[in-house]
Formats: structure tokens, sequence, C-alpha cells
């Protein structure tokens, strides 16, 4: 397996290369000295991939079968127990049938950590989370399997653009508890005040990581570029800080190493809120510690800014990162703002009736042998019509957010099919596969390719024309749903 992603730039690679020497010699005043060698050693070792599992689809012995079938040779994650990283490899983590039906997530390593930072006891209590800078939204699935798809969250990012991908992810990764919109992160704190139990702040940055890799390549940055992110991260940090509930936490994180957009920002926010904010300790969550700096040049930063996490790339063998776990105290006292608002009844959903509601559940228990209350029940969702179409939404999300204008909440469940019956979205079926018990149809290997490439595929007998099956391959990995038609499996991916 090839490894793509490389820590300098290659000699021929100019920019990225001035880029590069630009930001180490900035940088490397604030490198201990006895880390020197260590961390200009680093620079010439590739950097090696790593994904994160999606514990609601397969777990840490799956990955040993996963990685027997590939031809992996894995280690962990030291930080994060959900991640891997891959030392050598016959395929690629991004060629797999797991990797496209959502059951790992492609990360560096590094941006594995603001997931783990969160206190596993909120995380338990089906918190309120707000991921304000969102896409394309590797970490809101992190947060996603730590909450285990309890509670809500409120994935946004401010970029229109972005916001395809960011739903592409959460689809495929299954997540049933979030609501997606597209807002300046700036409004949270006035429109939302003392709302949220956590919130991630994985700000928009300048990319300084001392690590050119293919999302975030080495590029020139001028002084006047980093002020301006510095100051739109100090705005955005303040109204995560009043969005958050007291008691609540938030986590502020970079891919850059920029003390202006790291400690500086967070130092800001202790001069402005003193002790109604406290920055946590966060080298107690790791192996190992990675303080951040409390002296840069001529500015003197508060001492608990030692606390918080600067990944130099010698530390855990990553990108550059950086990381502060803030637990705010005591209340601000904002007052809230207008919000932006869209009556419920122009999101074209309406409520299935009781019949309707009960004739979608029998259906599901006589084809697939699927208790889909039970699924519905503990997600806390509840069941709506939209066209042809029938959602899971959140039951928190109606009762909190259903006004806001959003891009999208819950996940579709089914399509009313042609001539009676459904047609359940391949994504649903993914997520609470364990409950489909009934209509597998096994694939072999040339059958499995075929299916991937969006073919049909012929069947000799054995089920009613109009049937929903459900592809499997030979290892058992749900492939998408086929309706049968005459002597053929059409398949809905083509």
């Amino acid at each position: 397996m090839a490894k793509k992603k490389i820590r300098t730039p290659e000699k021929s690679d100019t920019p990225r290369q001035d880029a590069f020497e630009a930001a180490w010699e900035k940088f490397k005043p604030l490198v201990p000295e006895d880390e020197l060698s260590a961390i200009e050693a680093s620079f010439s070792r590739p950097l090696e991939r790593a994904f994160r599992i999606n514990p609601q689809k397969i777990t840490a012995q799956d990955v040993e079968t996963i990685a027997c079938r590939y031809g992996w040779q894995t280690d962990p994650v030291v930080f994060c127990p959900e991640g891997y990283k891959i030392r050598a490899g016959e395929i690629s983590p991004g060629q797999t049938v797991e990797h496209r039906t959502g059951q790992y997530y492609i990360q560096d390593s590094a941006s594995m950590l603001p997931g783990v930072l969160f206190s596993s006891e909120i995380m338990a209590q089906r918190p309120l989370i707000l991921d304000m800078a969102a896409s394309p939204g590797g970490k809101t699935t992190h947060l996603c399997a730590r909450s285990g798809d309890k509670g809500l969250i409120l994935a946004n990012d401010s970029s229109p653009s972005r916001i395809g991908a960011l739903k592409n992810v959460l689809k495929k990764w299954g997540v049933l508890s979030h609501l997606v919109t597209a807002f300046p992160g700036e409004n949270f704190g006035n429109w939302y005040p003392e709302t949220f139990d956590l919130i991630l702040l994985d700000a928009p940055c300048s990319m300084q990581s001392l690590v050119s890799i293919e999302s975030h390549p080495l590029r020139p940055i001028t002084e006047r570029e980093e002020e301006a992110l510095a100051q739109r991260q100090t705005a955005l940090l303040d109204s995560a800080l009043k969005a958050l509930k007291p008691g609540g936490q938030v986590v502020y994180s970079t891919c850059t190493l920029s003390v202006q957009e790291d400690e500086a920002v967070v130092n800001q926010m202790i001069k402005r809120y003193g002790n109604l904010i406290q920055v946590e300790n966060a080298n107690k969550l790791i192996p190992h510690p990675a303080p951040g700096v409390t002296r840069a040049g001529d500015q003197i930063f508060d001492d608990s800014l030692a606390g918080t996490l600067r990944f130099w790339p010698h530390r855990y063998d990553t990108a550059g990162f950086y990381a502060a776990l803030i637990w705010k105290k005591e209340a601000f006292g904002t007052s809230n703002t207008e919000l932006p608002n869209r009556a419920w009844e122009k999101s074209g959903f309406s409520e299935l009736g009781r019949s309707s509601r009960q004739d979608i559940l029998d259906w599901f228990a006589d084809q697939f042998h699927c208790e889909l209350e039970t699924c519905l029940t503990e997600s806390e969702a509840v069941l709506w019509q939209r066209g042809n179409e029938v959602w899971a939404l959140p039951e928190r999300y109606l009762s909190t957010f259903s006004d806001i204008p959003c891009k999208s909440a819950g996940m579709r469940l089914a399509t009313a099919a042609s001539g009676g019956g459904w047609i359940p979205d391949d994504d649903w079926v993914a997520r609470f596969f364990p409950v489909f018990t009934n209509q597998l149809f096994r694939l072999d290997d040339g059958q499995t390719a075929a299916w991937l490439r969006g073919e049909d595929l012929r069947l000799e007998s054995g089920y009613p024309k109009g049937s929903i099956l459900l592809m499997i391959d030979d290892f058992g990995v749900f492939l998408g749903c086929g309706r049968v038609g005459g002597e053929k499996i059409r398949n809905f991916n083509k």
C-alpha cells in the first residue's frame, strides 16, 4: 500500500518547501531544546495512514479480521481507543468495502485528539453537542461514536459549499441524532446562550502543521492573514463559551502550531472571563505530556496554558496539532438575540398517523424479522413522512430546534416502492444491520465486484418479484439493497 502522506515536501515542490522552512524557522525557538533532535528526525519519516472505527458498526475485534483481509499491519493510536495506524498493507484503506459502508473513517491521528478530551461522564448523559465548524465531518462522527449516537449533535459549518461533504459523511457513518446547519459560528453564543453541554470548535486556521498532507498542504502564510485568522478564532471561541452551559466543556483545536492562533487565543478568553472559566490540564488525559507554551518571544501567557496540548510532530508521530479543554464554571449572563426562523410547516414533513406507522413497522418485521420499534425507541426517534419517503427524526431536534433553518436532520428510513411496499435506505440498514436477520443474500467474489460496480445480478429462482434482498459479501459485510425483478436483482446504486 503506497503511503500518500509525507511529512515534508519533496525538494522539487518549491512553494511547499519554502512554506515549511519559513514555518520551521518561526516555530523552532518554541521547541524544548532537548526535543530538537527528535523533531528534526521526524521530518524525514513518512506519516502513517490512520483510521477510527465506527462502534455502531464494528468492534476492535473486527479490526483484526479487516487487517487480515487486506494484509495490514496496524498499531493502536495510543491516545484514542478507537484509532489505528496502518504501518504496512496491500490495499489502501480508502478502497475497501468497509470504508465504503462507513465502518471506519480515515483520519490523521492528530485529528482524533479533540473527540477524546470530552468528559466520558457527560458523554454518557445523552448530551446536547454543538460542532461549530464541522465540515467535512470526521470529528462530528467521533462525537457521535463517543455519545453512542444518543442525545443530539448540531453540526454547523459557515460555508454552504462545505455542507454537502458534511451531510455525506454523516449519512455514511449512520448518524441519526443530528441536524446540520450553515450559519456563522459567531452567532451561536447570542442565539443559544448557556444551552449546550459540550462544544467542539475545530477552528479554521493557517494549517502550519510542519507536515505536508493531502488535506492540509503547506503554503506561505502572511502575518496579516495569521492575525485575521486569530481575530476570527477569538470571536468563535467567545461565541462557543457563551453558548456553553455552566459545567459544560469546550474543546478548542486547530491544525496549526501558530501560537497566535493557539495559546494566544485561549489566553484572551482567560483575560476576558477570569474565574468564570478554567483551562483543564488535558495532559492528564494522554499517555505522555505534550504541554502548550506559556511564553513566546515577549508574550507571556497564563500558567494554565501549559495544560493545553501542543502536538509537535515527533511527540505522537502525527501532523502538528493543538487542543485546549476549557470548563465553564459559572454562567456569563448572556442575553439571547432573535433567531432565524423557518416555520416547521415549510419543512415538507408530516407526522405519520398511527395506522401508517404500524404498517411500516409490520412490513419491516415481516420482510426482515427486524424490530424497528426497538431501534426507534433506543434512538429516541419518531417517524415522519416527506413525499414518498419516511424519515426517523430525533425527538430532541423536534422539541428544541425544529424552527431553525437546517440542511438535514435524522436519517431516511425508506422510500415507497412502486407497486407497494418499501425500499429501505442503505445507510439505515447499514447502521442497524445486526437486527436485520431475514432476506440476506450472500454474494461470491465475482458477484461482489459486479455489485460494487453498480451492475444488476442474475437470479435463477427462489424469490417473488418485488422482493427486497440485503446483499452481503463473503465476509458478511452489507453492500446495499437489491430488488428482485424477473430473473435479475436490480442494483439501486447504478
